[in-house]
């Protein structure tokens, strides 16, 4: 009887050892996998922050006819300034709350303005 448990206990024993392997393994996969997550949503955050800076400078350029020097001209403290300034008028941030949060029913500039007179 002794000579069967001590083989149980061999067999249990190397079914642990495997099991504490199979775990390590399936641990390092989730940590790669975790890793690509971060960087695909990285490489998504840096391409959308390239589009909406482009396209904050198309509408700095076209709406108050600044030159393209004049913009280049800018630094970060100056576009923080805008911001802030675009950010601090109530009217401007209850359109944007409207623009952020409309999802089921969108109405165009035109239709909200008229809510708003």
């Amino acid at each position: 009887m002794s000579e069967n448990k001590l083989r149980n206990r061999e067999v249990i024993d190397a079914e642990l050892q495997k099991t504490k392997a199979e775990l390590a393994i399936a641990k390092h996969r989730q940590a790669k996998l975790l890793n690509q997550i971060k960087g695909k949503t990285e490489k998504e955050r840096r391409h959308r922050n390239i589009v909406w800076g482009s396209h904050f400078e198309y509408l700095i350029r076209e709406k108050l006819n600044i030159t393209k020097e004049q913009l280049a001209s800018l630094n970060d403290d100056s576009v923080k300034d805008i911001l802030n300034t675009l950010f601090s008028d109530s009217y401007f941030r209850r359109m944007m709350q409207n623009i952020l949060t409309e999802k089921v029913n969108p109405q165009s500039p035109t239709e909200m303005n008229k809510e708003h007179s």
